[in-house]
């Protein structure tokens, strides 16, 4: 077994048990974990973009994440806090090109979206947790089924493409992914689904159903959404913190674009 093999299966094996009794019990339990998801998240898109060679405000990328879940915690309206924040930083980069000279218009969009996702890609989509996890009493295994869902598809898309593998689904963004991957997702999502809705919750299939088919497509969506953003910064992971696994965004890409699509299945199909 290969250290990183080994590493890996450690951190899942206390991280996995850890994570279901935090969605479980959900309240500042769950929003404590959304705030440093929120923190890390932001900080790790803040190096990688200076890995880039653009210019970031760290701070500002920490911040403006976690206050956006707090303010979701709270009721507090999300809206107005984001809405000036992407005013603030869009005025000060048109501020500063307005005096460089010349206008880089790469360089002042990749500094922008260095800026303002944070906000937007963290900020706002790990919002979407606290808003389950409040939304009812089986908010919190509501979030583990999402879990189950993104975990499954990538393992189904990881075997389906070793075993089937012949056509590239990205071979610029990530030459590894196959679309028979990606199909063999949809497989281990339904799986997931109804694995879930026969131990611990309640939900109609067809319901089930959908959900299960629409994390798989978002979840693997953000996934790519991700690798396009590290091969621009030119970067193989966007952190180190989880031994064996990268960094924050690098697991949980695929979940951040899961979790809105659930959510507003939830509050239209009641």
């Amino acid at each position: 077994m290969s250290k990183n093999l080994a590493l890996r299966l450690v951190v899942a094996a206390f991280g996995i048990p850890a994570l279901i009794f935090i969605c479980i019990k959900s309240g500042y339990f769950l929003l404590g974990f959304t705030v440093a998801l929120a923190g890390l998240g932001g900080a790790e898109l803040a190096m990688m973009f200076r890995a880039r060679g653009y210019r970031v405000n760290f701070v500002f990328s920490v911040l403006m994440p976690i206050l956006i879940v707090v303010f979701t915690y709270y009721k507090i309206p999300v809206i107005h806090l984001m809405t000036l924040a992407i005013f603030i930083q869009t005025g000060l980069m048109i501020i500063y090109y307005s005096h460089a000279g010349n206008l880089d218009l790469p360089l002042f969009v990749g500094e922008l979206l260095g800026r303002l996702l944070p906000v937007i890609y963290v900020g706002l989509l790990l919002s979407y947790v606290i808003l389950i996890g409040a939304s009812s009493e089986i908010g919190g295994r509501i979030i583990v089924l999402i879990f189950m869902i993104v975990w499954a598809t990538d393992t189904f898309a990881y075997a389906g493409g070793r075993i089937l593998g012949k056509h590239k689904l990205s071979p610029f963004l990530s030459p590894n992914k196959t679309w028979e991957g990606f199909y063999a997702g949809f497989i281990g999502a339904l799986i997931a689904g109804a694995l879930a809705k026969l131990i611990f919750l309640d939900l109609a299939w067809p319901k089930m159903i959908v959900i299960s088919l629409l994390a798989c497509l978002l979840g693997q969506s953000g996934d790519l959404f991700e690798s396009a953003l590290k091969r621009h910064c030119r970067i193989k992971d966007s952190s180190s913190i989880l031994p064996g696994h990268g960094g924050i965004l690098d697991r949980f890409d695929s979940f951040l674009f899961a979790i809105p699509i659930v959510y507003l299945i939830l509050i239209i199909w009641r």
